[in-house]
């Protein structure tokens, strides 16, 4: 006959094996940059884009380049299939069109740094 203690670990161990897939949901949030983060870095490397190529045209491609590959491997890891989902799950649909924009905005620091360049060149 069991006693009390091993009657209660018993159960114990019952119930936990039944609620334990319940407990094992991973978040994916808190392994991934925050949209402030995007917004962040992309502004940063919007106003470094912006002077780089008003003084010379490929000195703001230089300083575009990394910021570019951080995003690119953002995106790469947003979309993957193992994360994708579960991270619309929980941060919705504005989390990736945060990140789109704010890739955005180096491209238009770039795009405005090469008018002010031609604008100044004549």
């Amino acid at each position: 006959m069991l006693h009390s203690t091993h009657s209660a670990i018993l159960k114990l161990v019952t119930l936990t094996m039944l609620v334990y897939p319940a407990t094992v949901f991973a978040e994916v949030s808190d392994k991934e940059p925050s949209a402030d983060l995007f917004w962040k870095i992309g502004l940063a490397a919007a106003i470094i884009c912006l002077l780089g190529t008003r003084m010379k045209p490929w000195l703001g491609i230089i300083c575009f380049l990394p910021v570019a590959m951080w995003f690119g491997s953002r995106f790469l890891e947003l979309h993957f299939s193992d994360v994708g989902p579960h991270l619309r799950l929980e941060q919705g649909a504005i989390y990736f069109l945060q990140a789109y924009a704010a890739f955005g905005l180096p491209l238009c620091g770039l795009l405005a740094g090469y008018v002010w360049h031609r604008k100044s060149v004549t």
